[in-house]
């Protein structure tokens, strides 16, 4: 149950220390207690903001979204009714790299109390995160992020199950990702903004921006985000004199731009990524790490207050084109995923750098790379920002889920996959996928072995479908999530994540003598088998006694059928 607080002014912080924390002058943040008393202020003195409470965080503090409206109405539902675009601001979800979190507090302040400000707000819903890691924001240090320019202090990057949140959004490992997967699907956000310091190259700019990968989206919000919304954020930094540039992934593996950039894939597993699915205009910005932390906060706030200039004037266009994507969404005949990048395709954008070059290192005895910032350039790169899926299929009627995997039905259901539940037993015609192939990391990535290059074959199927089995069906509002999870070769499904894997042991063996006998009455009853058996034998020389009974074994009607076999199945 969501429950909404208001609570008085906050005598040991009053709204000057905003002031006094963010400026030119200032390398320090604010902390996560003084985050949380600035907006409850801000709460207490203008009826346009609410600090409303939501679930808790792994660390057991409540997760807070303040929320800005000329309306003074904060239930979402009724806001969307009235066409208000939401802009959604997150901040916090790497505690280390805190800019947005000091700049989002500038923001509110400045769309409460200041007139300019306050005219943005006719047509659009702010909401704000002030901090989503709140276990890593209360793990304060001066040191962890070894590469970046100030503050003071800061938070740590994980939270207190030490997982990185920005890697959550499909496996759900941690209470946090729930929490805010609870807002996310509350309010619906038509534009998301996720707050973020670089790491990787020296260059000048201040801030670069990730904006979702746009041949992933359908055609609709794919041209509009980068024909229309893209540019003329790159246009409104300018025109503050604080020049912008796509996130510097060189394309070179020695971390120099020069080459060229790649523009950044953000899967679901990454919070962008997951809203994207339903079509929301997804975008990361990032400040420069090795600029001044004053510099970092004042870009952040240039390019948030760019998003609210922009989602004011192009609200009802970023509403409609969003609504015609979800609709486009429900006539796909076909799911295509795993998206790699199109080096075929590029085009030339300006870039200001500094001279790169190696010179020997004084610890290693090798050679380093080196930045001279006293050596600029202003020259045009080739810039890579065309994907393709590597992968489709046909999307099935239903998805089948025995009931056995309760657990991913409650995964599911929270992002609102719709399903139903089989009311009798039933025998039904399914496609079954078997894996044959799949690669797994050395180690535990995000508490979990990722599997990944999996390959499958599939094989048309007559099962039981037992009463209280469950039914996803397609299409669907939340159908790319469903397609992703379920989909075991797309790389965050949750087979790649692992949660399939005792479907990858076999369970069931033979003792050498006891089917030697069945095995040599197989070879005389079956001339295909005993054709392929010599063929093998031919082509893989030197294998045991047991692996040539189990080549026969495998073929058998022995053999365990579940083995390797994909307990989910697709009905047509």
């Amino acid at each position: 149950m969501t429950k909404i607080i208001k609570i008085g002014i906050w005598a040991l912080f009053p709204l000057t220390t905003i002031n006094i924390m963010y400026g030119q002058e200032s390398n320090k943040s604010l902390t996560y207690n003084e985050v949380i008393q600035q907006y409850h202020e801000l709460d207490s003195l203008y009826g346009e903001a609410k600090m409303i409470t939501y679930g808790r965080t792994d660390c057991g503090e409540y997760l807070h979204l303040f929320v800005i409206t000329q309306t003074k109405i904060f239930n979402p539902k009724n806001l969307h009714d009235l066409k208000k675009c939401v802009l959604f601001i997150n901040n916090g979800i790497h505690p280390g790299e805190p800019d947005g979190i000091d700049a989002s507090v500038k923001l509110a302040k400045e769309l409460l109390e200041n007139p300019i400000y306050k005219k943005l707000l006719e047509n659009i819903v702010v909401c704000i995160i002030p901090v989503f890691n709140i276990d890593g924001a209360l793990q304060r240090g001066c040191c962890s992020r070894v590469n970046q320019n100030g503050p003071e202090e800061y938070g740590f990057r994980a939270n207190s199950k030490n997982l990185d949140l920005n890697r959550d959004f499909m496996k759900i490992d941690s209470r946090s990702t729930l929490s805010l997967i609870n807002i996310i699907k509350t309010w619906d956000p038509d534009v998301f903004v996720d707050t973020h310091v670089s790491d990787g190259a020296d260059y000048p700019y201040s801030i670069s921006l990730i904006s979702t990968q746009h041949n992933k989206m359908e055609a609709t919000a794919g041209e509009f985000i980068r024909n229309i919304l893209t540019p003329k954020l790159f246009k409104k930094m300018k025109e503050k004199n604080d020049e912008m540039i796509p996130y510097v992934e060189p394309v070179a593996k020695n971390e120099i731009p020069d080459s060229g950039l790649q523009a950044f894939l953000e899967t679901p597993r990454f919070l962008s990524g997951y809203l994207s699915l339903n079509n929301c205009f997804s975008f990361i910005l990032e400040s420069h790490m090795l600029k001044p932390f004053p510099v970092r906060v004042k870009s952040t706030h240039n390019l948030l207050v760019s998003f609210v200039e922009l989602c004011d004037e192009l609200s009802e266009k970023i509403i409609t084109l969003r609504a015609k994507a979800n609709s486009e969404m429900l006539l796909n005949k076909y799911f295509r995923f795993n998206w790699k990048c199109n080096y075929s395709k590029m085009e030339y954008i300006d870039f200001n750098g500094y001279e790169a070059t190696f010179k020997p290192s004084e610890v290693t005895g090798g050679m380093r790379l080196y930045y001279d910032r006293t050596k600029t350039y202003r020259k045009k790169i080739p810039y890579f920002d065309h994907f393709y899926p590597s992968d489709s299929i046909s999307i099935p009627k239903y998805f089948y889920i025995p009931q056995a995997f309760d657990g991913i039905i409650k995964l599911l259901d929270h992002s609102q996959v719709k399903f139903l539940r089989v009311n009798m037993d039933s025998l039904s015609t399914v496609k079954a996928t078997y894996i044959t192939e799949y690669k797994t990391v050395d180690s535990p990535y995000e508490g979990h072995y990722l599997h990944y290059d999996v390959k499958t074959r599939t094989q048309n199927r007559i099962i039981k479908i037992n009463k209280g089995d469950y039914l996803i069906p397609l299409p669907q509002e939340n159908m790319k999530y469903a397609l992703e999870a379920l989909t075991p070769m797309s790389e965050d499904s949750y087979f790649c994540w692992g949660f399939f894997d005792s479907f990858l042991q076999q369970k069931e063996w033979f003792s050498s003598y006891v089917f030697e006998d069945i095995a040599a009455e197989s070879l005389k009853n079956d001339s295909i088998l005993k054709n392929d058996f010599e063929k093998w034998k031919t082509e893989n020389p030197g294998k045991s006694d047991y692996e040539k009974l189990n080549f026969i074994y495998q073929r058998s009607p022995n053999f365990e059928k579940t083995y390797m076999r994909y307990p989910i199945f697709s009905i047509y």
